[in-house]
């Protein structure tokens, strides 16, 4: 899924425990969907794809 400029995008695997995610010309933006009022996160574009490259390769994922 890419993510659409200047909109809020949610993601969900389990029921009610929702992260929301927009890109912004600068930088992306996450925050809880469920009290989106309580803060936010910022991370570069060069830091979200340095993310999203370890989430690929599995580096953040949980012991088995």
């Amino acid at each position: 899924m890419a993510l659409e400029p200047h909109v809020w995008t949610k993601y969900s695997t389990s029921g009610n425990n929702c992260v929301e995610v927009m890109l912004t010309d600068t930088e992306v933006i996450v925050r809880n969907s469920n009290h989106p009022d309580a803060g936010t996160l910022s991370f570069t574009h060069a830091e979200w794809d340095s993310h999203t490259q370890g989430q690929k390769l599995g580096v953040f994922d949980l012991p088995g």
